[in-house]
């Protein structure tokens, strides 16, 4: 189920309509509810990034790509297509992270990728790759960026599986690289990003991220940047549901560990 275009109306361009926030819970309630059927029991939707089971007054409406990334576009891209498109929503958490009996400061998973990510995103965004010097944290946040764009576009599916723990454990090590995590997944590709806005360029601008999945990988472009994500099962693949029995490649069993707690 994809999660990304809750927004096909236009007008809906606001971060703070309320609509919005209700219609991507609704989404991923539905979708969540399709894997791990219990969850019908209760009113409680996993955060895509700790997976802690929360309410809906708990989430936030996050931009996966920063708005102050998307300031920059130029003026014709930004008075021809709403900022929620070219950022890409998704809902992360709100309520405080606590790691060892201590409580974090700020509001969640969605202040821990505004302090840790949003910056690194919005130089990449801006970067000029003939002389930018690239950084890990550069590299971790476009990593994180990409689950979160895997996540908006496949669901729970991806964030309950092996490779989505993993991912989802690598958000919250902002400074370097898991030992667990490929090292061609460790790198980006970059070429001259585009300056104007017509019709054969829209793509470019409207949808944030672009994915084709391989096997046991994802590769995702971002603009003028593409990188990979692993993967541990193909979510282009049909899942079966109703059987008790079924090939490994066509059955799920959700990994509902907590990535932060």
């Amino acid at each position: 189920m994809s999660l990304r275009n809750p927004t096909a109306n236009r007008s809906m361009n606001m971060i703070d309509r309320p609509a919005l926030k209700e219609i991507l819970w609704h989404q991923m309630r539905s979708d969540l509810k399709s894997l791990v059927p219990w969850f019908a029991d209760n009113d409680l939707l996993l955060c895509p990034t700790c997976c802690r089971p929360l309410r809906f007054d708990e989430f936030s409406l996050e931009h996966i790509i920063p708005k102050q990334a998307l300031a920059s576009d130029p003026s014709d891209v930004r008075a021809a297509t709403p900022q929620n498109e070219r950022s890409g929503m998704t809902l992360l958490c709100r309520k405080p992270l606590v790691f060892k009996g201590k409580r974090i400061p700020g509001h969640g998973c969605n202040s821990w990728k505004g302090k840790y990510y949003d910056a690194f995103l919005h130089d990449l965004l801006r970067a000029h790759f003939q002389t930018k010097q690239i950084n890990s944290c550069h590299q971790i946040a476009l990593f994180s960026a990409g689950y979160l764009g895997l996540f908006r576009q496949f669901g729970y599916q991806v964030a309950l599986s092996r490779s989505g723990l993993l991912m989802r454990n690598q958000f919250f090590h902002p400074n370097s690289f898991l030992r667990d995590v490929p090292l061609t997944c460790r790198m980006i590709l970059a070429g001259e990003g585009l300056s104007n806005y017509d019709e054969a360029t829209r793509p470019y601008w409207t949808e944030p991220f672009k994915i084709k999945v391989d096997g046991a990988s994802a590769f995702i472009a971002l603009r003028n940047m593409s990188f990979k994500l692993p993967l541990s099962r193909d979510p282009t693949l049909p899942l079966v549901r109703a059987l008790s029995y079924a090939p490994l490649k066509y059955a799920f069993r959700p990994d509902l560990a907590t990535a932060f707690v």
